[in-house]
């Protein structure tokens, strides 16, 4: 009889190098599970090909509705509701449903076809398909209208979003973003729609973009001139759109950073906050001219609402930063931490404090 070598046990030879392979594919397919805020989210994007059906018919359908926008259920900070009249090759004036409107007060606020970012466009579509999976989950409904639901999942299949898209119109009914914790953050949609053009203001706000676009050369400039204009900001936040104008003689520059669902402005200038405008968290945003003096206007007119609105502002290095965004809070904040730190050190902490307040976190 032959003695059995050390070597030859149940799992020797040809057998054991199978074991082997198998525990290596194992250990290799456990080490690229893709996390959420991996780019970009690996699919077949077939829900795209309605999101651009929709992006066209924002320019082609004249509507008269009511928007409802509402924030985080968990803020308990109600909702807004306004009058929308979308006049294609016009524009989209919008104008609140509020006590102002009842005390005769009411200002339409008018987004020209050609300023940005107030409906799906080319940009929102590209930042959105490079960074998550676009999926068409097939008919659904919105307030009883019938409507193609397409979802937007994270590279681990979360939820991020999802848009409702009119089947007789193509237009855009609604969307609702979602946090990392699957709650929703944002939502807005459409209701009393009718496919009328309705009647066009006589008084409007807004009727020109909020300033002079900016191209890669002079983002380029601003750049080597001591400005903070990243091209990403986070992770799903890409540079979109970027404008500046002058106030009081000096810059400032307004960056529009996405990621297709959501939208983070950040208006920077040069200068330095007063002491009646101390850096803020929420309400009471402010930026301020060289030296601290004269309050630069317009922030207010960005979104055009409060609900869900994530409001900061601090100076740094010589600049203030106001940022403005209907954005989950999580990502609000990781847009805010991407920029320059503020100067008082315990900012962050009451930003923390801030968001647990309003129920963000």
């Amino acid at each position: 009889m032959r003695s059995e070598g050390p070597s030859s046990g149940p799992y020797s030879g040809p057998a054991s190098a199978v074991i082997a392979a198998l525990l290596c594919v194992l250990v290799l397919t456990g080490a690229v599970h893709p996390e959420a805020t991996s780019v970009p989210a690996e699919g077949d994007d077939d829900g795209m090909a309605v999101l651009q059906l929709s992006a066209a018919s924002h320019n082609e359908v004249a509507y008269t509705a009511v928007r409802e926008v509402r924030g985080p259920e968990s803020a308990d900070r109600g909702g807004v509701d306004v009058r929308v009249v979308n006049r294609p090759g016009a524009g989209l004036a919008m104008s609140p449903l509020d006590g102002e409107e009842q005390a005769g007060e009411e200002r339409a606020f008018v987004v020209l076809a050609s300023s940005a970012l107030e409906s799906l466009d080319e940009r929102l579509l590209d930042v959105l398909e490079d960074t998550y999976h676009v999926v068409d989950s097939g008919p659904d409904d919105l307030d009883g209208r019938p409507a193609h639901l397409v979802e937007v999942l994270r590279a681990d299949s979360t939820v991020a979003g999802r848009f409702w898209v009119d089947i007789e119109t193509d237009l855009l009914l609604g969307h609702t973003v979602y946090d990392l914790a699957g709650e929703e953050a944002f939502s807005s949609h459409l209701t009393e729609l009718s496919l009328e053009e309705g009647s066009w203001p006589d008084e409007v706000l807004g009727d020109s973009p909020w300033g002079d676009a900016l191209d890669s050369a002079e983002r380029r400039e601003l750049r080597e001139a001591g400005w903070v204009l990243p091209e990403h900001l986070t992770w799903n936040l890409r540079l979109v759109d970027t404008r500046s104008k002058h106030y009081e003689g000096e810059p400032v520059v307004h960056a529009v950073y996405s990621d297709g669902l959501s939208q983070v402005s950040v208006f920077s200038q040069r200068g330095k906050l007063g002491t009646e405008h101390p850096s803020t968290l929420h309400n009471g945003y402010v930026g301020t001219g060289t030296g601290g003096g004269g309050v630069t206007t317009g922030h207010d007119t960005i979104f055009g609402g409060d609900v869900g609105q994530y409001q900061s502002v601090w100076q740094a290095n010589g600049f203030v930063y106001t940022v403005l965004a209907d954005a989950p809070a999580d990502l609000a904040s990781s847009a805010v931490a991407a920029l320059p730190g503020p100067e008082d050190s315990g900012f962050w902490a009451r930003v923390l404090r801030g968001l647990s307040r309003l129920g963000l976190l």
